[in-house]
């Protein structure tokens, strides 16, 4: 490991997660700070972010001590060529979160992939979730947070769409088991989408629908467009296996 290099000089301490998954990572990572740590910063292994970041952040938090949080908006950077690699530049979901207002308007819950939290507010909502091993374990907090405009470059990789997508499909169960109302599982999308495994001209209205969003993003072109809400489809189609496969097989708790 990198860090087993500078853990003397710079006093690094190491926790390791045994392999219980992402809530449990991030929450004895915080709790394993010291008593007198005010704020807490989460970056993750493939993310990039410069220091104006973590300036700018702080400043706020020292001032608006009614803000749990503050996250960098993420721009994808990704060297490798292809449609799956395409994909993670330019999906839907990117432009959506692009779109969230930054401070002072509040999000419903931020990413942890660059964010600086306030150690109190951690406290206050007893962190983060170990039933959460998958994903989701961020928009559990569900305290107030927000974003800056700020963009930390987030390393993507086409080689891990399905495998990724399949654990966020699994870790809508998760959050719809904890939180019934906010986390609905079985909401309009999720019932198109699990009718449209089974009856194939529903993938065409879906494709359909993916296309007319596509088609309003002002950075992508029509061949763009037309692959890009083909990856949608099937990316979705993944998703809802994942789903599935929660809720057939895998039991609460």
């Amino acid at each position: 490991m990198v860090v087993e290099r500078f853990k003397e000089e710079t006093k690094i301490k190491i926790v390791f997660d045994e392999g219980k998954g992402l809530g449990y990572a991030r929450d004895i990572g915080w709790r394993a700070t010291s008593d007198n740590i005010k704020y807490v910063a989460m970056v993750d292994s493939d993310v990039m972010v410069d220091k104006s970041f973590f300036h700018d952040a702080l400043q706020i938090l020292e001032k608006d001590d009614k803000m749990g949080a503050l996250g960098a908006k993420l721009k994808p950077a990704c060297n490798e060529k292809g449609v799956l690699a395409k994909f993670q530049m330019k999906n839907l979901a990117i432009h959506l979160h692009w779109q969230e207002a930054p401070y002072s308007s509040g999000v419903v819950a931020t990413h942890t992939a660059c964010t600086i939290f306030r150690k109190s507010a951690l406290e206050k909502v007893n962190g983060f979730d170990p039933y959460f091993r998958i994903a989701k374990e961020d928009s559990d907090i569900g305290f107030r947070l927000s974003y800056l405009n700020h963009f930390a470059t987030h390393l993507e990789t086409g080689k891990r769409v399905w495998k990724i997508n399949f654990r966020y499909g699994r870790s809508y169960v998760l959050i719809s088991r904890k939180h019934p109302v906010e986390g609905r599982l079985w909401t309009k999308k999720n019932i198109m989408l699990t009718i449209s495994l089974i009856l194939f001209p529903m993938k065409l209205v879906i494709w359909a629908y993916y296309f007319s969003r596509y088609l309003k993003l002002k950075d992508v072109s029509l061949r763009e467009v037309l692959v890009l809400s083909l990856v949608e489809t099937a990316r979705q189609a993944v998703r809802t296996l994942g789903m599935l496969y929660e809720v057939i097989f895998c039991k609460e708790g």
